[in-house]
């Protein structure tokens, strides 16, 4: 058997071009995505009316005072006169709660100034609803 050179020729070609078309396929890597953790944004300020106000009475003790009054010849005058003196002074503060959890967290950056947190009402050894002197 003989073969001719162009048949050999023409035999590379065919081989070569048929080799080129059947490449490997190209591999692509998978691409990790990072996962994207959107925390809750926490405001520069809280509105008072979005929170929720929360008061702790104060702790107070009853004690009675007696006045007695000389009247002679009369029987003495005696007066009975019951007052809550403030032992532990009331505390107010305010408090968000996270929906998700029920958690509740105290605030302390509010956007009004005139806001009042924590001690309030008389300090301790006060009477409750006697006259301030002043």
């Amino acid at each position: 058997m003989r073969t001719s050179f162009k048949g050999l020729t023409a035999l590379a070609f065919v081989t070569v071009t048929l080799s080129a078309c059947a490449s490997n396929p190209k591999v692509e890597e998978p691409v990790v995505q990072t996962p994207v953790v959107i925390a809750p944004v926490k405001p520069a300020c809280y509105e008072v009316s979005d929170l929720q106000r929360v008061e702790i009475p104060a702790e107070t003790r009853t004690v009675v005072g007696i006045s007695l009054i000389e009247n002679p010849p009369y029987d003495p005058i005696e007066q009975r006169t019951e007052q809550k003196i403030v032992m532990k002074q009331a505390q107010v503060f305010y408090v968000v709660t996270n929906p998700e959890t029920g958690n509740q967290t105290e605030v302390s950056n509010f956007c009004s100034p005139d806001v009042v947190v924590g001690a309030v009402g008389p300090a301790p050894g006060e009477a409750i609803g006697a006259p301030s002197q002043g």
